[in-house]
């Protein structure tokens, strides 16, 4: 018999290549219920940082870079002592400055009450007149040299030299009046200063700015940096992240440290365990959670969400206790030395303790990122999470390490896309208003760019508003459009929010499988069918389905996947055949 040929129709990538399931992760994140809670939490954020600097008074906030003068103090090796003592040479510079200006504008008399008020940064109102007085003086002075070159353009007899002195007296005179106004801007600007820089804007814009840095380094495919040129990489950038702002906040600011803390658990708890919900059964099911029952499950757990990354965190402070008792008992007079001898022959245990912290910490780094997916999709607590977690990352830690690069590498691509959707969306609402607006602002610029200068005007999104150049009208507008302009820009924030959450959760899901062999479709299910939002198929009427209860190793919970059953069987009518023809019964 012939060997019969046989015919490849189509391949399953997902199953032969299982690390496709990731690029799903695009589609799952841009769904409207995960970005409208990726923007909340953002926003959210945003007004509890925003509301704890206010709290704050100017000397406790920032200087200007420094957290960037954190990050050079510690990469140089430099002690915690050093940088504190030039933060506080810069501080004492700005108040420095603010008070002889307060001299010498004569707002204060005295250099006592000036430096008094330098270091609560009061008057600040009367600094702003005296630079709004000063800017009027310079554009009067301005006007008279316009008067007098067009005075000496009008002597002028040919008419072609005329129309040239004309035309050069005018363009001298809006430059000028530019000029005045910008310096007025940037004189203002200087003196804020005296009011600090806010912990939150400090820190947000340089974590920001490191999750730029990833983007840059894998477009450039720039992942261990720079030694010639100094450019940030991959992983320096991803290093950074969770190491110098956070530690330079705990170090240098520690009560705001532990309130903002609190605020972020909070609100990432809620917030993102909702978006983590969503995402679980998304994957699982390609069904879509409604925000109600998202919301319902992440204020159900918050206590495992809050709780997953904090306990890793207290057992290596406890444990760290062994180490810092035998340090302090070897400070002690007297008996330290006969301490430092009994400190040296249990050394064993002190690096004991040290290798269960080291272990701790490699596990909570990288199984930081599976905690929450772990009680979104298993429907379990802090401990599972964070057995699961380190599971996963010790049993499979280049599996583990391959799907964070490919997670990051897709991710930094969608990122762009969204960043170039929103700055297209955003030049050209900027550009058609603009062509059709003449309106000039005062300092004979257009009213347009000065209430908003749009993305092109620097190639970022986010912008500082002009407002000494504005009128009272003028600054409610360009308030209002700036409200509207960055709840835009906010939703790339909430993009990277969603995709964060949708992406680690696929990671989870497919680390499970590999590790578990549980199925990609098993996920925890305690809601009602009402509580997703929408399917993707039309629902067909059957017959009622038998439920098939499936546990999983380590679940606390039950995974539901109803298979419907056949349905019963028609009754059959039994139908007797017609008699055979044939001739009439004899009578």
């Amino acid at each position: 018999m012939a060997d019969e040929s046989q015919q490849i129709r189509g391949i399953h990538w997902r199953e032969a290549f299982p690390f496709t399931h990731l690029f799903r992760a695009f589609r799952i994140a841009i769904h409207p219920s995960k970005l409208v809670l990726g923007l909340i939490a953002l926003l959210a954020l945003y007004a509890g940082g925003r509301l704890l600097d206010g709290l704050w008074s100017a000397r406790s906030l920032a200087v200007p870079s420094e957290v960037y003068a954190y990050q050079t103090n510690t990469t140089s090796g430099g002690t915690s002592d050093q940088f504190t003592a030039e933060r506080q040479r810069k501080r004492d510079d700005i108040e420095d400055a603010y008070a002889t200006r307060l001299v010498e504008s004569g707002i204060v008399k005295d250099r006592s009450a000036a430096d008094a008020a330098a270091k609560d940064g009061d008057r600040l109102g009367d600094v702003k007149h005296k630079i709004l007085d000063r800017r009027e003086q310079r554009r009067k002075e301005a006007a008279d040299q316009y008067n007098a070159a067009r005075s000496a353009a009008n002597a002028v007899k040919d008419p072609r030299e005329h129309d040239r002195a004309v035309r050069d007296a005018d363009e001298a005179y809006r430059a000028q009046v530019r000029t005045v106004y910008a310096d007025a801007y940037d004189d203002m600007r200087a003196a804020e200063q005296i009011r600090g820089i806010g912990l939150f804007h400090a820190f947000f814009s340089y974590e920001a700015e490191r999750i730029n840095g990833v983007i840059r380094g894998v477009q450039n495919w720039n992942w261990l940096g720079s030694a010639r040129d100094g450019r940030e990489g991959v992983v320096e950038a991803v290093i950074n992240f969770f190491r110098i702002a956070p530690i330079w906040l705990m170090r240098h600011h520690p009560l705001y440290f532990i309130l903002f803390t609190l605020w972020f658990l909070t609100v990432w708890a809620i917030f993102g365990g909702a978006i983590a919900r969503i995402a679980a059964v998304h994957v699982a099911r390609d069904e879509k959670l409604s925000v109600r029952a998202a919301l319902a499950f992440s204020l159900g757990k918050f206590l495992s969400f809050v709780s997953a990354p904090l306990i890793p965190l207290v057992i290596v402070l406890f444990v760290g206790l062994v180490p810092l008792i035998a340090g302090l008992l070897a400070s002690i007079p007297f008996i330290g030395p006969i301490l430092n001898i009994v400190m040296a022959l249990l050394f064993a245990l002190i690096l004991a303790a040290g290798f269960v912290m080291t272990l701790v910490m490699l596990g909570t780094f990288g199984g930081f990122n599976l905690m929450y997916p772990t009680i979104a999709v298993e429907g379990s607590d802090s401990f599972d999470a964070i057995s699961r977690s380190f599971s996963y990352v010790y049993a499979r830690p280049w599996r583990m390490l391959f799907y964070t690069i490919v997670a990051i590498i897709y991710g930094a691509l969608c990122y762009l896309f969204v960043r170039l959707f929103i700055w297209l969306m955003l030049s050209l609402t900027h550009y058609f208003v603009g062509a059709g607006m003449f309106a000039q602002a005062e300092s004979l610029a257009p009213l347009w760019t000065t209430m908003w200068p749009g993305p092109q005007a620097r190639g970022t999104l986010s912008y500082d508003i002009d407002f000494l150049t504005l009128r009272f009208d003028q600054d409610i507008a360009a308030v209002l459009i700036a409200f509207w302009v960055y709840l835009v820009v906010g939703m790339l924030g909430a993009f990277v929010i969603s995709f964060y959450f949708s992406a680690n959760t696929i990671i989870y899901y497919l680390m499970r499988n590999e590790v578990d062999a549980t199925e990609m479709d098993d996920v925890y299910i305690e809601q009602s069918e009402e509580d997703f939002a929408d399917t993707t198929t039309t629902p067909v009427p059957t017959a009622p389905a038998s439920a098939v209860v499936v546990e999983a190793p380590g679940m606390t919970g039950a995974s539901v996947a109803p298979v419907a059953a056949p349905p019963p069987a028609a009754p059959v009518e039994k139908i007797e055949p017609p008699p055979a023809a044939g001739p009439p019964p004899a009578g």
